[in-house]
């Protein structure tokens, strides 16, 4: 390779008639986030691999051609280049962070610590799908939930006709856009996309005494929207539609990663994925947690993770991963 060989193959370009003022470049983990770039001459490369310890694999470049290196470099100067982050989120639903981290230079490390399921017992969603029509509202909290609902929807033998005349409410813009997607307009996305807006935006609309609402959802979650309702006047029937399961991750690799410390952030996209990542990690690797930035999405997760004892350094004003992403990169990038 380029670096352990590269004595030898200075020596031998030098002595057939190279100039030692010829330049080099030596690039390490190359078309990688952790890809690391030296310059010099023959003259000077080896002592500088030599002073900073570069190893394989790495790739030597010789010639003028090293002289375009300030035209071609953008790769490493995305706002992320050379970090890596792990994301914690489903297996299933983490491809479209990962590739918005690797857009922005970074390089993601995979630790899906959750995995979504269908409910133990269809029967409260299934009893709610016979009587869709007595709904003045459906409420989605999440992608999953919008997922799941739709699916046993479809195996009842219903479709989105039977949604007709109820309002449609959605907790954050990716839910919002799962609705509509599937062809459902949906009426309100609250300013702030935690539980606690969309009371407020409930509040706005009027008096909620006697309306009957649908709130399909993970099987454990928050209370504060169906006892808020409740308050307010409202029936709500709450429907499990799918569970959150603890995945089964090796953590040898976080392992390794955090003792060689080449780990510079942790993200959580919901409270599950801070409780499931600690009770994977285990108590052995929480000392070697304090020097990662703990990434949440917005307050209820941040909340889990400082109650669980996580330093929490980064959390959007926005709560999307969008936003998430850009707050990583404030306070990671160059």
């Amino acid at each position: 390779m380029g670096a352990r060989k590269l004595p030898e193959i200075v020596e031998n370009l030098t002595r057939f008639g190279k100039a030692p003022e010829t330049p080099v470049a030596v690039v390490q983990w190359g078309t990688t986030s952790r890809q690391k770039t030296w310059t010099g001459t023959l003259g000077t490369i080896v002592d500088i691999a030599m002073k900073e310890k570069i190893a394989p694999p790495a790739l030597t470049i010789i010639g003028e051609v090293v002289g375009l290196r300030p035209l071609i470099k953008w790769y490493e100067t995305l706002p992320l280049f050379g970090k890596t982050i792990a994301v914690t989120r489903a297996e299933e639903q983490a491809a479209s962070f990962i590739q918005a981290l690797e857009d922005k230079g970074a390089e993601p490390f995979c630790f899906p610590v959750i995995r979504t399921v269908a409910p133990e017992d269809w029967t409260p969603l299934d009893r709610a799908l016979g009587q869709l029509a007595s709904y003045d509202g459906l409420i989605f909290t999440s992608a999953n939930g919008v997922g799941f609902f739709m699916q046993r929807l479809i195996e009842t033998g219903r479709d989105i006709r039977d949604l007709k005349g109820a309002r449609v409410y959605a907790i954050g813009p990716q839910t919002a856009s799962r609705v509509r997607d599937l062809g459902i307009p949906v009426d309100v996305v609250p300013e702030k996309f935690v539980a606690e807006s969309l009371i407020d935006s409930l509040a706005e609309e009027g008096d909620s005494a006697g309306r009957r609402f649908l709130l399909p959802r993970a099987a454990v979650a928050r209370e504060i929207l169906p006892e808020k309702l409740c308050e307010m006047g409202a029936h709500v029937d709450v429907a499990p539609a799918y569970r959150t399961l603890r995945a089964e991750v090796d953590t040898e690799a976080l392992k390794k990663r955090l003792e060689d410390r080449t780990l510079d952030a942790i993200t959580f996209t919901s409270s599950s994925t801070v409780t499931n990542f600690l009770e994977i990690a285990g108590p052995p690797l929480r000392p070697l947690l304090k020097d990662v930035k703990i990434a949440c999405i917005g307050p209820v997760t941040a909340e889990t993770a400082r109650k669980a004892g996580l330093n929490v350094a980064i959390v959007p004003e926005t709560f999307t991963v969008a936003a998430l992403i850009e707050a990583l990169e404030h306070h990671l990038g160059a």
